[in-house]
């Protein structure tokens, strides 16, 4: 880790201690104002930041801690850091992320799930074929690790001897207890982070908080999105799903299916429908449609967006 990192996680990192760190919006803000530079930040005189270069005491103790652990802090100077977050997000990505399992799964193509948590047996077998195609064609799977169709998405891709990245809102050294979890790590099958730090205190607003924020990382982070299921006008499934739209976070499609009002708005929205067997329908709202006719075999429709090459393999 370089200083211009260490720097970062000084003034971004949430500690086992009192200070209050920069949040993103404040941090980009002071970046921007000393000309991109780390370093000018640092020794900008800011009142804030002469009150964190206090902290350098906790930053040791707290990576020492989490290094025990197995976890890691990245920066976006990092090259560890996603570049896919970086290049659609700019300033509404994380200064810094928490994580652990197989880093050199973050830039390989992806394609996000996402949907309510309370499912359908048909939710459920859409998901677990659309993954297992997904798979097959050599996508790995991104997810919010919540229950329903996160869940369900990411033991389909590792069942099927695929790769998830998991985008947790939460504190990763919970999740990875887990046996499912912890044994994919190891197998090198998985990649998990967080924008929150495992030293956060957890409240109910925080964490409705951090789950609406970690819903545009899943879909910086994937070359597409599949909407599952949304329910109309409420919650964190059409919340990130519109906004994904509205900033063009790569192609996000839903399943056109008739029983589901909230699928039927995002269509309206420029989703891009998908019939029950995983095929791209035809949407003449869809403005990132070319005339390329795709046939062929299951999830074609991810051809779709070979042309988005330096999003894609950046």
């Amino acid at each position: 880790m370089d200083k211009d990192s260490e720097k970062v996680i000084l003034l971004c990192g949430v500690f086992n201690d009192s200070y209050k760190p920069l949040t993103r919006a404040a941090f980009w803000k002071l970046y921007h104002q000393n000309n991109d530079s780390v370093d000018e930040v640092f020794n900008s005189g800011d009142k804030t930041v002469e009150e964190l270069k206090k902290r350098s005491g906790s930053l040791a103790f707290a990576l020492e801690k989490l290094y025990e652990r197995g976890f890691r802090i990245v920066t976006f100077l990092d090259d560890e850091y996603p570049k896919r977050l970086k290049a659609r997000l700019g300033d509404m990505c994380p200064p810094i992320l928490y994580t652990c399992g197989n880093s050199e799964l973050r830039n390989k193509k992806t394609v996000g799930y996402v949907g309510a948590r309370n499912i359908e047996d048909c939710d459920v077998k859409f998901t677990q074929e659309r993954v297992k195609e997904n798979i097959a064609d050599g996508f790995g799977i991104v997810t919010g690790g919540a229950k329903g169709i996160d869940d369900i998405a990411l033991k389909s891709a590792l069942s099927n001897d695929g790769f998830a990245i998991l985008f947790l809102p939460d504190n990763i050294s919970i999740k990875v207890r887990e046996p499912i979890i912890h044994q994919n790590i190891l197998d090198g099958k998985l990649l998990v982070y967080s924008h929150v730090s495992p030293f956060a205190t957890k409240s109910r607003n925080s964490f409705v908080a951090a789950a609406m924020e970690r819903n545009k990382y899943i879909y910086a982070m994937s070359n597409a999105t599949v909407v599952v299921h949304a329910d109309y006008n409420k919650g964190g499934t059409w919340a990130g799903a519109t906004e994904a739209l509205k900033h063009k976070w790569g192609y996000v499609y839903t399943w056109d299916n008739k029983k589901y009002i909230g699928n039927q708005k995002l269509i309206e929205r420029n989703a891009v429908p998908l019939s029950d067997d995983g095929q791209r329908i035809s949407n003449e709202k869809d403005d990132c449609n070319s005339d390329q006719e795709l046939s062929g075999k299951q999830l074609s429709l991810f051809d779709y967006f070979n042309n988005d090459r330096k999003v894609m393999q950046g």
